[in-house]
């Protein structure tokens, strides 16, 4: 039953940093298709493909941005932002959301009855860390038992609620 448990955490923590990278490039998405000009774009999109113009070492940067070519740009590097996020821990869930939405402390309201925004914090950390001395091979110095299991699960399904929350009072997401 270990081994079930350790593979449960393991999907659990990947079922978690898609979650993250797909509700932000959602979010994103909807900020780019939405734009009419560049100017409507999110800020932090906005500044990337600034950046992403500015260090352009080929001439047709350029004109891969007319027309409708930035929404793509833009595109582009918010899923290059996303997919570089590979331990979805608070401070890289926290960064990921800042750098493509703008959000600040997306984590703020990641609090519940008995459980405050520290703990539930702390609480992720090392749920993502077991999962890497799982993924990793690492000798645990005990077993992964099913109610460590269900605990993450619940941590999980909470997470995502609170972050679907946020992004629908910041007017990312649809109420």
């Amino acid at each position: 039953m270990a081994s079930l448990n350790k593979s449960a955490i393991v999907l659990l923590c990947a079922s978690w940093e898609t979650y993250v990278e797909v509700v932000a490039l959602e979010c994103a998405d909807r900020n780019i298709t939405a734009a009419e000009t560049p100017q409507a774009l999110l800020a932090p999109i906005r500044r990337m493909v600034h950046k992403h113009i500015r260090k352009a070492d080929d001439e047709r940067t350029w004109e891969n941005v007319t027309g409708n070519g930035w929404k793509e740009v833009a595109r582009s590097l918010a899923e290059a932002r996303a997919a570089e996020l590979n331990t979805p821990k608070s401070n890289q869930v926290r960064s990921l959301f800042q750098d493509i939405l703008g959000i600040a402390s997306v984590e703020r309201n990641w609090l519940w009855h008995r459980c405050s925004n520290e703990q539930v914090i702390t609480r992720l950390d090392e749920f993502v860390t077991l999962r890497g001395a799982i993924a990793h091979g690492e000798v645990l110095a005990r077993g992964v038992t099913k109610a460590q299991v269900d605990r993450a699960e619940d941590m999980t399904t909470r997470l995502v609620s609170k972050i679907e929350e946020r992004l629908t009072a910041e007017g990312l997401l649809p109420a």
